[in-house]
């Protein structure tokens, strides 16, 4: 239903004025340190803590640590932000070539002390969602003929975080138009999909503490073509295209013994192993 937005109580335009996204198109909306964000142009718009629908001050007087924060992600170049995702240092902002980092020096998170530091400068393709590995967040670029993905790593609030093409052994291969990535952090594994096609990419990495020991590349030729693919609960889950059919296909080990009987969507009685 429509929310009730919270009406401005006390102040003006000037001394407690409405947020940046009234009559802008809102690209992403997100939860960061227990309030609502909005992403509209080149603003990050934050309600207030414990209050997600007010984006007004309490008091036009004084500031408060629990007021709404209104902050533009300042840069050279045109950066509309599309996307974030949640790290332990902050909220990391993409645009379509920039990176940001919306965070905080201070133990509180608040209208003076909240800050947008840039991070780095690598394409991002708006048609898609960053995705958390778990310790770290991957992201596609088709800035070229082919689609690359990109593991960042060590995001912190000083300093340049670690980028790394991951998709380097098949530069030539990944289609451009990927519009779906399906990661699964507890089995190591994101799949790439692209709506109306046949074939799905994966990428499986093995990681032991801070280190990545091993990590390849595969696709699979379904006999149907994708509308949608996702993960959950270590099942990945496929809209086919046409029929719109539901599908499910384990991403672990199945017990020999418990293994359904019947058709599969190959149609027929093979089980095969996605492992």
């Amino acid at each position: 239903r429509k929310i009730d937005w919270i009406d401005r109580q006390v102040g003006d335009d000037i001394t407690n004025p409405i947020p940046s996204f009234v009559g802008q198109p809102i690209n992403k909306i997100l939860f960061f340190r227990n309030r609502l964000v909005l992403l509209s142009e080149e603003n990050v718009i934050v309600s207030r803590q414990n209050d997600f629908f007010n984006f007004f001050a309490k008091t036009a007087l004084t500031v408060s640590p629990v007021d709404p924060v209104d902050i533009q992600a300042s840069s050279t170049y045109p950066h509309v932000l599309f996307d974030g995702i949640e790290t332990n240092t902050g909220l990391i902002l993409f645009s379509s070539n920039q990176q940001f980092m919306l965070t905080t020096d201070s133990d509180a998170f608040g209208p003076e002390t909240a800050k947008v530091n840039n991070l780095s400068s690598y394409n991002f393709d708006s048609k898609t969602n960053p995705v958390t590995l778990g310790t770290t967040v991957g992201f596609l670029n088709n800035a070229g003929s082919n689609s690359r993905f990109f593991e960042m790593a060590d995001a912190r609030r000083e300093g340049e975080p670690t980028v790394l093409e991951q998709s380097k052994l098949i530069s030539k291969l990944l289609p451009a138009d990927i519009s779906m990535v399906a990661p699964s952090k507890e089995n190591n594994l994101v799949l790439f999909g692209s709506e109306g096609s046949n074939e799905v990419w994966g990428y499986s990495y093995y990681n032991t503490t801070d280190k990545r020991i091993q990590s390849a590349w595969f696709k699979w030729s379904l006999p149907f073509n994708v509308k949608n693919l996702f993960v959950l609960d270590d099942e990945l889950y496929i809209v086919q295209d046409t029929s719109y059919n539901l599908l499910k296909i384990p991403l672990q080990e199945i017990d020999t013994a418990r293994e359904a009987t019947g058709d599969d969507f190959y149609g027929d009685s093979i089980k095969y192993r996605v492992h």
